[in-house]
């Protein structure tokens, strides 16, 4: 998922970060290296999970890509949490409006909200993670099945040879006697390795 556009939208319209919106690998690295001041908001890409392949001929699967949304809100001088806790209602109901219904790239569907979780508590910041996913889909055309078969040499026609198995195939003598055991009415059954019948079928080549 295009994470700096994610960026982009939260830094455009949730006034309340004042710009202070960025991008981060993972959570882990967030209480040593953030530098913004808060409240502040990063956006981390997460797990994606794909359905099975639902094509027999071809190659049809969706995928759900998942990211998230860590806040960082002010915590000094109360240890509980409990002031900087009340912010995250109205937080969530912002990033809400913000992001949920909104298609992050041409390919996906409209982000849903997946839920969210207390990080991290310590007597300077509380950090809370705000989850959302959007689906895509991948297709055949996205696939190695698509470039091989734009390899393969264009499709002029059918030559069509036809060696018949029929009991009555009029190449095969009648058996000389009746209680032969390969005998058929007509004669023996084919194929016998020459062609009783052909046809040419010309494609055309757009």
């Amino acid at each position: 998922m295009n994470i700096n556009g994610i960026i982009l939208q939260l830094r455009a319209r949730a006034g309340i970060f004042q710009n202070r919106v960025g991008g981060s690998a993972q959570y882990q690295i967030l209480p040593e290296a953030s530098n913004l001041a808060v409240p502040a908001a990063y956006v981390i890409p997460l797990d994606e999970n794909a359905d099975v392949n639902q094509s027999s001929n071809g190659y049809r699967q969706s995928v759900d890509d998942s990211f998230s949304v860590v806040v960082v809100l002010n915590n000094t001088g109360d240890e509980l949490g409990h002031a900087a806790s009340e912010s995250v209602h109205s937080i969530r109901k912002l990033l809400i409006r913000i992001l949920v219904g909104w298609e992050p790239g041409e390919d996906y569907d409209a982000i849903e909200y997946d839920g969210g979780s207390l990080l991290r508590l310590d007597r300077a910041r509380l950090y809370y993670q705000f989850e959302f996913k959007a689906r895509y889909e991948i297709g055949t055309e996205d696939t190695w099945i698509d470039v091989r078969n734009k390899e393969l040499p264009k499709f002029h026609g059918i030559d069509i040879k036809v060696d018949s198995i029929d009991v009555a195939d009029p190449n095969h003598p009648k058996a000389d006697h009746p209680s032969d055991p390969n005998a058929y009415p007509g004669g023996y059954p084919g194929p016998d390795g020459r062609i009783e019948a052909g046809a040419t079928i010309d494609l055309p080549q757009t």
